[in-house]
């Protein structure tokens, strides 16, 4: 009995493989999922590449200072946006200050010395003419009213110098911008000359530009001129788009690999949404040719070491097997030269014999 009970679980087996095998196959015939129409468009061949935003040079200003003295004030912060000419910060200027005053005091004392020496010219020019001095006594006076000059112009210059060092004191935005790093604060003392004497960063967010590291393998087709599309992890529905500016004739190595930065210009409208140092995904279009006859790529297989196309006569009727001859071969589309006609409807998702039913299909 109990051999019986056997023989019948290894039949059930057998013959449920067999059912599952059969079950899996097609039916001998090339079951077509979707389709798509030839028909006639733009094929673009493109070049993808990597590459940043960077802020053009003298877009980002860092703003030093040419005054020593304790930081009285710094009325912007980190992301405010700042005109020309705004103030940014101020250094005590007291100090400066009372320095003009004792400037303007000599310079006073110069000119009076200076009006009584001209003054006192003529008399001595009189008593030497009358013999009642002595012509030394004249050019005495001559020599001290050129002395009493000179120090009038050296006072005025010493007051302009001490009037531009307080002009100094007060810190002006040099561009329209944004203020994008902060490095001192209220209080502390700044030396003119040093490095920490940057006190703020102003970067103009409209003077964008993006570098695209182009491998060495394909520089060779990368042009002055050529249309750049690419994106960014933060827009990713939204495609800039630039043109190749130019091609910087140094290498770059990166990671034993040799690049050539490409230069591509940001326009002050799209740089609204771009920021420097962000990663752009680039598609550098490198060919077009417009009002072509295109097939998707997805019509596209490669059955038996080469690539063929599936026409689609109508529904009760076998896919026919093209082998079309291509032109330029794009991202999306490619050019037919040969095999296919407009209007022709190819398979771009399809099963073929001996395929799985189950599987999503070519």
């Amino acid at each position: 009995m109990k051999k019986i009970i056997f023989i019948l679980i290894a039949v059930l087996l057998t013959g449920g493989g067999v059912w599952y095998f059969n079950a899996g196959q097609s039916t001998g015939k090339i079951k077509v999922i979707k389709t798509s129409v030839v028909q006639r468009g733009d094929v673009s061949k493109v070049l993808e590449a990597t590459g940043i935003v960077k802020a053009q040079v003298g877009a980002q200003v860092k703003i030093g200072a040419q005054a020593t003295g304790v930081l009285e004030s710094v009325p912007v912060k980190v992301g405010d946006r700042v005109k020309k000419g705004d103030l940014i910060a101020e250094i005590d200027s007291r100090e400066l200050r009372a320095r003009i005053a004792e400037g303007r005091a000599n310079l006073r004392l110069a000119q009076a010395k200076l009006e009584y020496m001209e003054k006192n010219l003529p008399r001595k020019r009189s008593l030497v003419t009358q013999k009642l001095e002595a012509q030394d006594a004249l050019d005495v006076a001559y020599q001290d009213a050129e002395i009493a000059r000179h120090t009038v112009a050296s006072s005025r210059a010493k007051l302009r110098i001490l009037e531009v060092q307080l002009s100094y004191t007060k810190i002006h935005s040099p561009i329209d911008g944004v203020v994008s790093q902060v490095a001192a604060q209220e209080g502390e003392t700044i030396v003119s000359g040093l490095s920490v004497s940057n006190l703020i960063t102003v970067l103009d967010p409209t003077k964008l530009e993006m570098w695209i590291y182009v491998d060495e393998t394909d520089v060779g087709r990368v042009k002055d001129g050529l249309p750049v599309l690419y994106t960014v992890d933060a827009f990713r529905n939204r495609v800039f788009k630039g043109t190749v500016d130019r091609i910087y004739p140094e290498p770059e190595i990166r990671d034993n690999i040799v690049y050539y930065r490409t230069l591509v210009t940001v326009s002050p409208e799209e740089s609204k949404w771009l920021r420097p140092e962000m990663t752009t995904q680039c598609k550098i279009i490198v060919q077009t040719k417009k009002d072509v006859l295109t097939v998707p790529n997805t019509a596209l297989k490669w059955v038996r070491n080469r690539q063929v196309c599936f026409r689609v006569d109508g529904p009760a009727t076998e896919p026919v097997e093209v082998a079309p001859k291509l032109g330029l071969v794009g991202l999306q589309t490619s050019e037919i030269l040969e095999g296919l006609s407009e209007g022709d409807t190819v398979a771009t998702q399809l099963v073929l014999p001996g395929a799985k039913v189950g599987k999503k299909g070519l």
